[in-house]
């Protein structure tokens, strides 16, 4: 599901489109034409790793690449993936040109339409959705992990295939707030549930230990843990969980559109059904002391055994 079209000459207020930068753009297939590619592969393995195999319309795609690169000697497609039903592509625009970046990407779609053509097909035909998105790569380390996600789109298309009631968006309720969630709904009625809530200052610095070890028994156990880790010391004892194969409810502040999906670390326990993300983002754009008190009580009210019902 795409999110409302928006002017390719207003997106980003503020930002130049003219200018020199890197652009992450998902293209996504026009209703009715054929898929662009399949994917085959088996997730993990290196012998028969994850790939895309461009059908007809995949390899028109791909000459269409060359041919705006000819046209748009300024422009470098650093990576590129043509999925079945959408295009990913890294484009950096190494100089400030008179160009827009809409611009561009028309003239990439309307060169898809021509040599579609001139393969003997019908013509004006679209094979592209009329909007586009655009990211705009900005943090230094952007690059690397854009293009190592680019790359590793097929492997995640065929984990979303082989567990897909894992990755679905639906939504929660208490009977008095509704909350948008994504992930194994299912943990919520695991009979070991954890809140993972590390305060500043410990009475007892014994006490903390012995929290530690309570969550390192549960995660050993196949307990889940249940936390908002806002503190990084709550957040190592995330990570920890996730790399020794525990299972985690994780209450977020991150809004969730049409197109959210957990990413690095989290889609791969999302996968592997051991991931549930509640979404409760602050009324305001400043988090404050009071949101995490009530995100820390939600926690704790799962823990403790406070029923949500779904909304699908």
């Amino acid at each position: 599901m795409g999110r409302k079209r928006r002017n390719a000459y207003r997106r980003c207020p503020g930002h130049d489109y003219r200018s020199r930068c890197i652009y992450h753009i998902i293209l996504n297939k026009a209703p009715g034409f054929p898929d662009f590619s399949h994917i085959e592969g088996i997730p993990g393995s290196r012998e028969w790793k994850p790939r895309a195999v461009p059908h007809a319309a995949g390899e028109v795609i791909a000459r269409a690449f060359q041919a705006i690169k000819e046209c748009y000697p300024f422009i470098w497609i650093r990576r590129r993936c043509i999925m079945p039903d959408h295009v990913h592509f890294a484009i950096y625009v190494r100089k400030r040109t008179s160009t827009h970046l809409g611009e561009i990407i028309k003239a990439f779609k309307l060169a898809c339409s021509d040599i579609w053509e001139s393969m003997g097909n019908p013509p004006g035909i679209c094979f592209f959705e009329d909007n586009y998105y655009d990211t705009i790569l900005r943090g230094k380390g952007q690059l690397k992990v854009l293009l190592d996600y680019i790359s590793d789109n097929p492997r995640r298309w065929l984990v979303r295939r082989q567990h897909p009631g894992w990755f679905r968006r639906f939504r929660l309720t208490d009977g008095e707030n509704v909350y948008d969630a994504f992930g194994n709904w299912s943990l919520l009625n695991e009979w070991d549930l954890n809140a993972v809530i590390i305060h500043r200052h410990y009475e007892d610095e014994n006490e903390l230990i012995r929290q530690k070890r309570c969550w390192k028994r549960a995660v050993e156990n196949d307990g889940v843990l249940v936390s908002a880790f806002i503190s990084k010391a709550e957040k190592r004892v995330r990570d920890w969980a996730a790399d020794n194969g525990g299972a985690i409810i994780d209450i977020t502040t991150e809004r969730m559109g049409d197109r959210y999906k957990p990413s690095g670390r989290y889609f791969d326990i999302c996968g592997e059904g051991r991931l549930l993300v509640i979404s409760m983002p602050p009324a305001d754009k400043d988090l404050s002391r009071t949101h995490c008190l009530n995100m820390n009580n939600l926690a704790e009210g799962i823990a403790s055994g406070r029923k949500l019902e779904i909304i699908w």
